[in-house]
């Protein structure tokens, strides 16, 4: 799949897509499609875990903060897209 296609599957366009991959910045539709806010995104690419990402990762923030640590930013950021690919298009 491309980035579009992958954009797609997430519900953002592909500019915000590439905004997430390289400044590690998340937009409104993004954290809207995974029940959080943008600052909280790009926080969580920076490396601080917020409830919001930790409830998205269906854990706690404690246990969300020890995988943020883990996985680094670009585990982050495809842990960020993963999440918006998977969520149910019917929320939006």
């Amino acid at each position: 799949m491309n980035l579009v296609g992958i954009a797609s599957k997430a519900g953002v366009r592909s500019a915000c897509m590439l905004n997430l991959i390289y400044a590690g910045e998340g937009s409104v539709r993004l954290a809207k499609r995974i029940g959080t806010s943008s600052k909280n995104i790009t926080k969580f690419i920076e490396g601080t875990v917020s409830p919001g990402i930790a409830a998205a990762i269906g854990t706690n923030r404690e246990h969300a903060q020890d995988l943020r640590d883990k996985i680094g930013r670009e585990g982050a950021i495809g842990l960020i897209i993963g999440l918006a690919c998977g969520m149910d298009r019917s929320k939006d």
